[in-house]
């Protein structure tokens, strides 16, 4: 595999991983082998191969997901009744109120957050589970939403 593919992959922009990483990181692995360009003569530097198993321990870490039973999903809760149920701070949920509007699904009525908005959980666990992780850029690895991109429905 190469970089270019991997950081596609995991969230990482490809000069990030082909610049930085090998540089700033102790123990990034070296490639496998290079592969030659796309010409019988050589064509281009081409890319050099990676072992992804070699590469997964700088795979970018991601708070682990929340699972929930069948019968939670369809209930309807607060941001505060929501963090009760995963068992977390209400302050996490508020945050991502504050921070990232953006990311909250709509509402049970279809309107935006308001003060003791109800939310269905399976959408709220949804959002919870795509946190990027922290750092800088981090929502570049957060997966897209689908009341975030165009002409998404809430499922």
């Amino acid at each position: 595999m190469s970089l270019k593919e991997w950081a596609a992959e995991v969230g990482y922009s490809h000069a990030y991983a082909v610049h930085v990483m090998p540089r700033a990181y102790p123990g990034f692995p070296a490639p496998e082998r290079h592969r030659t360009g796309v010409t019988a003569k050589g064509g281009g530097g081409g890319s050099a191969l990676y072992d992804p198993a070699k590469l997964e321990p700088f795979r970018p870490r991601r708070p682990a997901p929340v699972e929930l039973a069948e019968e939670d999903l369809d209930r309807q809760v607060t941001l505060g009744g929501f963090a009760k149920l995963i068992g977390v701070d209400g302050r996490s949920l508020t945050q991502i109120k504050d921070d990232r509007p953006d990311t909250l699904p709509p509402t049970v009525d279809g309107r935006r957050w308001y003060p003791r908005a109800r939310f269905f959980v399976r959408d709220l666990l949804l959002m919870w589970n795509s946190r990027p992780g922290p750092g800088a850029g981090s929502d570049k690895r957060r997966p897209p939403l689908p009341w975030t991109e165009p002409g998404g429905e809430r499922g």
